[in-house]
C-alpha cells in the first residue's frame, strides 16, 4: 500500500496499519468498487492497476458468479462482521483464476480491505501455507479492533493483541477459559448484569448465528469500556466463533453528556423541566391514593438582570449557584427541586395536608434570601418572587399546575416583588385572556392576521446564505404582535396547529418558488413541523401536494422536528421521517439538547442536520460547558455524517467561538434578525450578488 498516495474513502487511522503491509490489502469501497489494489494482484489479473481501479469486481466475473458475489459483498455490507468467500475471476487473457477472501468491512468509512489467495494451483504449498499464516498472524494481531476465536464449545482459543489489552491477558497466557467465564463483569446498556449462559455470545455460538448491533460494558477496576461486538460463526471443523470488540467508549461518554444534558441544568447540576415533568405524575398519583395535596413552588429572582449587567454572566452564574443551595438547604430533604432555566427555580412539595404547609416552605425560602451573599468580598442582596399553585385544587396536570404557579409568580412580582402568591380567583383573568387568544386564533386565518418572516442560515466557510428559515408571526388587532411562545402552545392544545401548520407550509413554499423566479436559485426553506403535526397521518400528503403545485426542487425544501418529538414513538418517527426523506426533502432535528438525545437512535433517523439549541449559544461565551457541549455535539454529528446549525449567535465573541467548534452555519441577529419575504429578498440578492 502506498503511503504518498491519498486513498479516497479509506479512514486516515487505518493509514499507519495499511502501511504495515504493503502489497497485501485490495480496498473496496461501499459499492464493490475497488479503490486500492497490490501490484501482485494486478500481476494476478494481467491488469495494468489504472485498468482496476475504480472498477467493481463484479467485472471481472463471469455472469453466471454474479450472484454468488453479490450476496457476499451484501452480507459483509449487513453484518458488518469480519467474512472469507470464494470468488472465480477472469483474467485479461480470458482465463479462469481462483481467489479465497478474507473481507473486513469498515462501517464508518463504508470502505472493506481484504486480503485474497490464489487457490487455482497449489504450488509451493509449503511455504505459500506459512507465509499465509504468517501474514493473518500479523494482521490478526494488529487490526485496531480486539479479536477472539472459539472452539466450537465456546472456549477462546486465540485473541488477537487489542483484545489482550481489553481483557488483561498477558502474552503467551493459557487462558484456559469460556465464553461462560470471564475476569470482568458485564454490563448491557440499561445497567443490568450480563449473565454468561444466557449472554447472546453464547446463543450465537450455539445457533450458529451471526451477531451484530450488541453493546455491552466491561466493568474494571477503574474504568467502563464498552463494546460493540460483531461475532460471526467460522463454518471449519473445530471452530466456533470469531467475535470482533469494538471500542465505542467514547461514543457513550458522549452519550451519557448528552443524557444528562437532556434532564440536568448544567450551571447547579438541579435536574431541568424535562426531569421535573418525568418525577410530577407518580408524585400526583401518589397524592391522590393517600389524599392529600402536592405543592408547585415557581420561584424567580428579582431583578436579577441588574446583577447580571452590572457584574457580569460569570458572577452572575456564581449567584445562581449560591441560590441554588439555599433554596435547598430551606426545604424537606424529599421536597424537589429543579432549575428551569435563566433565574426561575421550581420545587415540588408532596405529603402536605394543608395549604399552609406550602406557605412555609416559602417563608422559609424568603427569610433565607435576607442574609447577604458574600461573594469577591462584596455583600449580595438578592430578593425572590413565590408563585403557588396546590394539586388538586389548582390543577391536576403538571401543565396546569406549572402554568397556574407561574400566573401567581407574576402577581407576585406585580405587588411588589419579594413575596410569594397563591393562585387564586383573581389569576382567572389570565385563563380568559388565554380562552380570547384560542377563539381569536381560529379566525386568524381566514383573516389574514399570521404572517411569515425569515431568518437567513450563513454559511461559515463562504459567509454567503445557504438557506432561511420560516417563522410563524401574530397580528392580534388591537394588541399587536402575539410572541409565538404564547400562541403555539395553544394551537397546539386546541389542533389548531394543524390548519397553521398547513397554510405555513404553504405560504412557505410558494415564497421560495417567487424567489426562484427572482434568480434566487440555491437557497433552502427550512419549515418547523409541531409534534402534532408530525404524527398527523396525512402529513406527507400534504407536503408532496404543495411540492407538486409549487413545482420547485424538493431539496430545496428542509423539515425541522424537535428531538422530543421524535423520541415519543420511535418506530413510527422512523417510518415518517422515511416518507418525508423519499419525496427528496431533507430533514433537521431543531433544538437539539434540550430533548431526549441518543445517538443510537440518530443513525436510524435518515436526518441531514442538527440545530443546537439557541440556549447553549446563548452561554458559550460565559460558559465553558456550554462550549465544550457545542464542540462534542459537532464532531458527533459530522461523524455520523450531519451537518450542524447553530441557533441565536448574537455576537461576534459567539461567532468565533461556535467556527471554532466546527458549527457549519449560524442563524441569528449577528447576520441578520428574522426579515418579511420582500426585505429577505434584497438580503439574499445583496449577499450572493444577485
Amino acid at each position: 500500500m502506498r503511503n504518498d498516495e491519498h486513498v479516497n474513502g479509506i479512514d486516515p487511522s487505518l493509514y499507519p496499519f495499511l502501511s504495515q503491509f504493503p502489497n497485501s490489502f485490495q480496498v473496496f469501497n461501499w459499492k464493490g468498487e475497488f479503490i486500492e489494489v497490490t501490484d501482485k494482484f494486478c500481476r494476478y489479473l494481467e491488469f495494468d492497476r489504472a485498468e482496476i481501479l475504480g472498477k467493481k469486481i463484479t467485472d471481472f466475473l463471469k455472469e453466471d458468479d454474479f450472484e454468488q458475489l453479490n450476496e457476499a459483498f451484501d452480507d459483509l455490507r449487513k453484518r458488518k462482521s469480519i467474512a472469507n468467500f470464494e470468488t472465480k475471476l477472469v483474467t485479461k487473457a480470458g482465463e479462469d483464476i481462483w481467489f479465497m477472501w478474507i473481507a473486513i468491512p469498515l462501517a464508518d468509512s463504508k470502505t472493506i480491505i481484504a486480503m485474497e489467495r490464489d487457490i487455482t494451483i497449489q504450488r509451493d504449498i509449503s511455504y505459500e501455507f506459512i507465509l499465509q499464516q504468517q501474514k493473518y498472524k500479523s494482521i490478526f494481531d494488529n487490526i485496531p479492533m480486539g479479536l477472539a476465536i472459539t472452539d466450537e464449545k465456546g472456549r477462546i482459543i486465540e485473541t488477537n493483541r487489542t483484545a489482550r489489552r481489553y481483557f488483561d491477558i498477558k502474552e503467551g497466557e493459557a487462558l484456559n477459559r469460556t465464553l461462560n467465564l470471564r475476569k470482568y463483569t458485564m454490563i448491557q446498556p440499561n445497567g443490568s448484569k450480563v449473565y454468561p449462559r444466557k449472554s447472546s455470545l453464547m446463543r450465537a455460538l450455539r445457533n450458529k448465528e451471526v451477531l451484530d448491533d450488541l453493546e455491552l460494558g466491561l466493568i474494571k477496576k477503574d474504568e467502563t469500556i464498552w463494546f460493540e461486538i460483531l461475532a460471526t460463526p467460522i463454518p471449519l471443523d473445530g471452530f466456533g466463533l470469531a467475535v470482533a470488540f469494538i471500542d465505542i467508549s467514547k461514543r457513550k461518554q458522549a452519550e451519557e453528556k448528552i443524557a444528562y444534558m437532556a434532564f440536568f441544568d448544567q450551571l447547579t447540576n438541579l435536574p431541568n423541566r424535562n426531569a421535573l415533568i418525568d418525577k410530577l405524575f407518580p408524585i400526583f398519583e401518589e397524592a391522590r391514593r393517600h389524599g392529600n395535596l402536592v405543592g408547585v413552588l415557581v420561584i424567580d429572582l428579582d431583578n436579577f438582570k441588574v446583577i447580571n449587567d452590572s457584574k457580569g454572566h460569570e458572577f452572575g452564574d456564581k449567584i445562581l449557584k449560591l441560590v441554588a443551595f439555599r433554596i435547598a438547604e430551606s426545604v424537606r430533604n424529599y421536597d424537589l427541586i429543579s432549575r428551569q432555566g435563566g433565574d426561575e427555580f421550581t420545587i415540588i412539595l408532596p405529603d402536605l395536608t394543608d395549604e399552609k404547609e406550602a406557605a412555609v416552605v416559602a417563608e422559609s425560602i424568603l427569610d433565607a434570601m435576607t442574609i447577604p451573599f458574600l461573594l469577591s468580598d462584596e455583600k449580595i442582596y438578592v430578593n425572590v418572587s413565590i408563585g403557588l399553585a396546590i394539586y388538586p385544587n389548582d390543577g391536576k396536570d403538571a401543565d396546569t399546575l406549572l402554568k397556574n404557579a407561574d400566573s401567581a409568580l407574576n402577581l407576585a412580582k406585580q405587588k411588589g416583588k419579594n413575596r410569594y402568591t397563591y393562585f387564586t380567583a383573581e389569576l382567572q383573568k389570565l385563563v380568559t385572556e388565554r380562552l380570547e387568544l384560542e377563539s381569536k386564533m381560529r379566525l386568524a386565518l381566514d383573516e389574514g392576521h399570521f404572517s411569515l418572516v425569515f431568518q437567513p442560515k450563513i454559511d461559515l466557510k463562504t459567509y454567503k446564505p445557504t438557506g432561511v428559515e420560516a417563522l410563524l408571526r401574530w397580528n392580534f388587532p388591537n394588541r399587536g404582535m402575539i410572541p409565538p411562545e404564547i400562541f403555539i402552545p395553544i394551537a397546539e392544545e386546541t389542533g389548531m396547529i394543524l390548519a397553521i401548520g398547513e397554510w405555513v407550509l404553504k405560504r412557505a413554499i410558494q415564497t421560495l418558488k417567487s424567489w426562484n423566479l427572482a434568480g434566487i436559485e440555491n437557497i433552502t426553506m427550512a419549515v418547523n413541523i409541531s409534534t402534532k403535526q408530525f404524527r398527523h397521518e396525512k402529513l406527507t400528503t400534504v407536503i408532496s401536494e404543495n411540492l407538486r403545485e409549487s413545482n420547485i426542487n424538493p431539496s430545496l425544501l428542509e423539515i425541522e422536528i424537535t428531538e422530543s418529538a421524535l423520541m415519543e414513538n420511535t418506530d413510527e418517527a422512523v417510518k415518517t421521517l422515511k416518507e418525508i426523506r423519499n419525496l427528496g426533502i431533507t430533514i433537521a432535528i431543531d433544538d437539539f439538547g434540550t430533548g431526549y438525545s441518543s445517538l443510537g437512535y440518530l443513525r436510524k433517523f435518515p436526518i441531514s442536520c442538527l440545530k443546537i439549541d439557541r440556549s447553549f449559544v446563548s452561554e458559550i461565551t460565559t460558559d465553558k460547558d456550554s462550549e465544550t457541549i457545542i464542540h462534542a455535539v459537532s464532531n458527533l454529528a459530522h461523524n455520523l455524517g450531519l451537518s450542524v446549525v447553530a441557533e441565536g449567535a448574537e455576537t461576534l465573541d459567539q461567532v468565533d467561538l461556535l467556527v471554532a467548534g466546527g458549527i457549519d452555519s449560524i442563524q441569528g441577529f449577528y447576520f441578520s434578525k428574522p426579515l418579511n419575504a420582500e426585505d429577505c429578498l434584497k438580503f439574499l440578492k445583496e449577499k450572493l450578488s444577485i
